[in-house]
């Protein structure tokens, strides 16, 4: 949300609301039932319900409510016994200590709560805060004006035990044992630990020097590894906790350091020691004289044959520029790097033993979003690198084994597995009739598989199809389907709750689960929209928990206790806060005022597109009266069926001017179609499945054919444009920060990415499969710009001036195609906005100019003066 007044803010919602309801929402009449009709002045009632934290046993959960309409975010926390409620406005970071405490962040406030007394301790100037793993004490950060903190460690009833000034950066333990941090001192700088027992606080200094600061703290199990920012050449340090033993490594004595790189000083590439402690991992920087200079007054050089487009290489530089990974063997003194200018990327295996190295840029130039590229093993004991994988193409890296002795990865629509001992590859899903791979892809970027949902604690990968989790051996000979999801149409996926912390990308996933003891998963039927949980071991296979006709998410878990929180929705009943311990119960139901007004209700549609099964969300408008004729706006945007059981707040306050509930409450049906591709033939195949959407929906007798909309923004305002190009149905359309030209677009860096916008058209969402020299008829059939010659729907397009994903000039070459062929168009654009309007003054004005648009062509409203055109204007 914007960082608008509070003032201000009431104000705009109050005169947006004013106008939106006397200009365009005259009184609803008919209703039969005594429900209040719901407007525009009631929607600052509405709020998100956010879980956010459910304590060691259970006993207590918090939550936040988040408004649109308000400045003031609500943080609480809850009892589940008798649910008794704690508020702190404007609270962050809340956190349990144990069932004993509750603390959190309240503007610039600690505030902990006492869960046994509910008496409160306030300290304030807080900016962070952490819990000891003993439950006795209770660290407070505060950030000061010389951009350096203070710390204050004190126990639970709120006795000062420990204060320190000049802090610059800190980690915690893991574990919750302790703390390092840098510090600024009278005589210089240093690195100190601090130590939580049950009897004390014990300090240590572990590092000082007069001239430089440390930095990049990382404490990893026994180890503490920090950098020393000395400009010219920083230094790395590696602590041993138990041997309170201090290392540096000196560039000048250790074997193998490249002479010519030093040691990264940056705050993003933070060191990583193995667990062990006997190795550190840490970045090398390029040489300044080969870094590429940003001069604005130097020519820039685009050779069509470089890889990487130079916009490209100056935002992010794989060569020259960016940082290599080095490991350092602390006990022999020893330094191998790992990536280098061939190979700029990598991650280690979890043993870290391995690593495995690649250059993604090793097939560039090429159209794909994510370039194919070899990937390499490289021993960090021996030094020898080997070739393990040609071309690999998915957008996930292959996975190490929590043992670090293989390597899992998709390859030719199979799952394999490399044995990095015997260096062996094998097929783990060939001979299995079931695909693990995406079995209702609609882009050629390339079939996805469901993914790798982990490794057993008996050497074996586990995997899921579309609905199924599998075990398999390690030499493929041993499968075993886990659940029996196919015949119900239900798909199981493993619900982990991970306490590990990885760093970075650097690090491989240790997915260990344990079959025996078993594991909490989800279950959902993508046909109708229902979701549950249940739980799965090895004796007793899939026991169902909850089955329900709504969509269960955001789950978590108690830490010490079999008991989870989660949300539990569908369309006509909000967010509900729920905790399960083998039976539910519910702790908080968001916007209880719903019932208090009138609300609408939503279906499944089926349809068939040149016979293909197709479905979408149909809404009902709140009061609906059989035999009465609505009219009916089509939200186009690919696949939507996936949101059939979401809630939807009522809101003015959409970055695409679109939200459901104002529609309905205007006594619209809203449809919400799934699109059926046909590749280089959008123009006929989007059209075809919206046109066998609107048909499902008219038969059956609620709709008026002649008033029907449609309204698409990104690449549903590209498919609004172009379906109103091939047929007339549509009384009304709009379009928002839509591509209306494939050549244009075609042949367009991006902005975000700095990349040629060929992947878009080629392999992803435009779907058209060639280049545009290889099927220039395709790119101009499928362009709504050379198309608008066919549009006689009246059109309403917008776009914001500086949008970064779809340049503006798109929704421009449309306006001029429909300026000089005389058509009925109207467009917005908005200064300062990009893809999705992020003003609230300009997403108020957005909703309440569309919903005009339609009411005067679906309703016979009144146009309003904006409408027209103006010589004057």
């Amino acid at each position: 949300m914007q960082n608008i007044s509070c003032h201000y803010k009431n104000y705009l919602c109050r005169a947006a609301c004013f106008i939106f309801w006397l200009v365009i929402c005259p009184r609803i009449s008919g209703q039969t039932d005594q429900k209040k009709i719901l407007t525009p002045n009631e929607y600052n009632l509405w709020s998100f319900l956010v879980p956010e934290k459910i304590s060691p046993l259970g006993e207590w959960s918090s939550y936040r409510l988040i408004y649109d309409y308000k400045e003031k975010d609500t943080l609480f926390l809850q009892r589940a016994s008798d649910l008794k409620r704690i508020s702190f406005p404007s609270g962050r970071a809340g956190k349990f200590n144990g069932e004993l405490d509750f603390g959190c962040i309240s503007k610039d406030t600690f505030r902990l709560v006492n869960l046994r007394t509910q008496k409160f301790l306030l300290k304030a100037g807080a900016s962070d805060f952490r819990f000891s793993k003993n439950q006795k004490y209770a660290v407070v950060f505060n950030s000061t004006e010389s951009n350096k903190m203070t710390m204050e460690i004190m126990d639970r009833s709120g006795r000062t035990l420990f204060y320190l000034s000049d802090i610059i950066s800190y980690c915690f333990d893991p574990e919750m044992n302790g703390i390092a941090y840098s510090i600024q001192k009278n005589t210089g700088f240093g690195v100190e630990l601090v130590l939580f027992t049950d009897s004390a606080i014990k300090k240590k200094t572990i590092a000082e020097n007069p001239a430089y600061p440390y930095q990049n703290l990382i404490w990893k199990t026994e180890s503490i590894a920090f950098i020393e920012n000395n400009e010219s050449k920083p230094s790395i340090y590696s602590f041993d906790i138990k041997k309170e033993k201090l290392r540096r490594l000196d560039p000048v004595s250790a074997l193998g350091f490249p002479s010519e790189m030093k040691i990264s000083n940056s705050m993003f590439y933070n060191p990583i020691p193995s667990i062990d402690g006997s190795k550190l991992f840490f970045w090398l920087k390029e040489p300044q004289s080969e870094t590429m200079q940003d001069d604005p007054e130097n020519v820039q050089i685009w050779n069509a044959k470089d890889k990487l487009l130079t916009d490209f290489k100056k935002l992010m530089p794989y060569h020259t520029s960016s940082e290599k990974l080095a490991v350092w063997n602390i006990l022999d003194n020893t330094v191998l790097q790992i990536t280098g200018k061939e190979l700029p990327r990598g991650f280690l295996s979890a043993d870290y033993k391995y690593a495995f190295i690649y250059d993604p840029a090793a097939y560039e130039p090429q159209t794909r979003q994510n370039c194919p590229y070899d990937l390499y093993v490289l021993d960090l004991e021996s030094g020898k690198k080997e070739l393990v994988l040609e071309r690999y193409l998915y957008d996930d890296k292959p996975q190490g084994s929590p043992d670090g002795k293989h390597l899992c990865y998709a390859k030719d629509s199979q799952w394999w597995i490399y044995d990095l001992k015997s260096k062996k590859h094998t097929c783990l899903t060939k001979g299995i009739s079931v695909s693990f791979f995406s079995e209702d892809s609609n882009t050629l970027e390339g079939i996805p598989p469901y993914g790798l949902a982990g490794w057993s604690n008996n050497g074996e990968v586990l995997l899921y199809d579309k609905f199924d989790i599998w075990k398999i051996s390690f030499d493929g000979k041993r499968t075993k389907r886990l659940t029996q999801g196919r015949e119900m149409e239900k798909s199981y996926r493993i619900k982990r709750f991970d306490s590990n912390i990885y760093y970075d990308d650097v690090h491989s996933d240790q997915k260990l689960i344990d079959l025996e003891k078993g594991f909490l998963v989800t279950e959902s039927n993508r046909e109708t929209g229902e979701t549950g949980l249940g739980w799965l071991n090895n004796k007793n296979g899939a026991n169902e928990y909850l089955w329900k006709k709504k969509k269960i998410t955001q789950i978590s878990k108690a830490e010490n206790k079999n008991m989870y929180m989660y949300l539990e929705q569908n369309f006509e009943n909000a967010p509900r806060l729920v905790i399960f311990d083998g039976k539910e119960k519910e702790i908080f139901q968001s916007n209880k005022q719903q019932k208090q007004y009138s609300w609408g209700r939503n279906e499944r549609i089926d349809y068939e597109v040149n016979g293909i099964k197709t479905k979408g969300i149909l809404y009902y408008p709140p009061g609906f009266k059989k035999g009465r004729k609505y009219p009916l706006v089509l939200y186009v945007y690919e696949r939507q069926f996936a949101y059939f059981n979401d809630y939807i707040n009522p809101t003015l306050l959409a970055g695409d001017g679109f939200n459901i509930p104002n529609f309905l409450n205007r006594e619209y049906f809203v449809f919400l179609p799934d699109i059926v591709y046909e590749y280089a033939n959008l123009h006929e195949s989007v059209t075809t499945s919206v046109l066998a959407a609107v048909d499902a929906v008219v038969a059956k007798g609620d709709i008026e054919s002649s008033k029907v909309g449609i309204i698409g923004h990104s690449f549903g305002g590209y498919e609004t444009d172009l379906i109103i190009t091939q047929t007339d149905r549509f009384a009304a359309a709009v379009a928002g920060a839509a591509v209306s030209d494939l050549v244009s677009f075609y042949l367009r860096v991006g902005p975000n990415l700095r990349r040629p916008e060929f992947f878009r058209t080629e392999n992803h969402q435009f779907r058209i499969g060639k280049s545009l020299y290889e099927n220039m008829d395709a790119y101009l059939a499928n362009s709504p710009v050379m198309l608008a010659a066919g549009v006689n729907t009246p059109l309403l397009g917008w776009a914001g001036e500086e949008d970064r994903n779809i340049h503006s000039s798109q929704s421009m070459e449309f306006y001029l195609a429909l300026r000089r062929l005389n058509r009925e168009h109207t467009m917005l654009l908005y200064p300062q906005e990009g893809h999705e309007l992020r003003l609230m003054k300009n997403q108020m004005d957005l909703s309440v100019r569309i919903m005009q648009w339609f009411d005067y062509y679906l309703k016979n409203g009144p146009k309003e003066p904006w409408m027209n055109s103006n010589f004057n204007r």
